[in-house]
């Protein structure tokens, strides 16, 4: 019998990516979930013997999903592995304290991925399996990301509110991570370190841009090299 694999994260990229990979090992069964909603009820269904959460989500973020998972006596014993951007790893030891399982933080390395949902069902002993990253188009996905972080960075510089732009690198930083984008992911994340300290009034708008166009030029140096077809 298979182990079930839960995934909830609003990205469907990330979604595909632990799918297509997971499904690699012939003793994993794997489901994706786009929002924390959608997550609680395919738990209640399905009943998983893992869950993997991505922490920050528009609905239910993490922490409300794993709250909620807990007072149900149907899932209330399904271990949690939150999986979180570079950004929020300050907030890990919360997370720990929280009661989850552990922590995966993105980007990971595949093979990373692979190994900790074993060790969280005592499968790390389990053959190993060749781990490249899925073909999901993730040129078009880099240049799509350009494209919309440009006009969001000129919104932002007429004092928009930050949080579209916050949900673009937030992604950003792990699917880029994940392809083996280390700058790309990198200077994603550094934006959205100082999109939370510009919220919290240590960092102003123009050390954001700064960072912002220094993204961009990563992505056009990419784009340029690899255009789309």
């Amino acid at each position: 019998m298979r182990s079930r694999i839960l995934h909830i994260d609003d990205d469907p990229a990330m979604l595909e990516v632990v799918a297509l990979v997971l499904s690699r090992d012939p003793t994993l069964e794997t489901r994706g979930c786009l929002t924390g909603e959608e997550g609680l009820r395919a738990a209640v269904d399905w009943l998983p013997d893992l869950i993997l959460s991505d922490v920050s989500m528009p609905d239910l973020d993490g922490l409300e999903v794993f709250e909620k998972l807990r007072e149900n006596e149907l899932t209330s014993g399904i271990p949690v592995v939150f999986t979180t951007a570079c950004g929020r790893i300050d907030d890990v030891g919360d997370y720990l304290a929280s009661g989850v399982a552990g922590i995966i933080v993105k980007p990971f390395k595949l093979r990373e991925l692979i190994d900790s949902v074993r060790e969280y069902l005592d499968m790390a002993e389990a053959e190993p399996i060749e781990l490249t990253p899925p073909d999901i188009g993730i040129g078009k996905r880099l240049q799509d990301d350009a494209d919309r972080l440009a006009q969001l960075r000129a919104d932002f510089a007429s004092q928009a509110d930050p949080s579209a732009l916050r949900e673009v690198v937030h992604k950003l930083a792990g699917v880029a991570g994940v392809y083996g984008f280390g700058p790309i992911s990198e200077a994603a994340a550094s934006i959205e370190l100082k999109l939370v300290a510009l919220t919290r009034k240590s960092a102003n708008r123009s050390d954001v841009l700064t960072k912002l166009d220094e993204l961009l030029g990563l992505l056009d140096r990419e784009n340029l090299a690899h255009p789309k077809p």
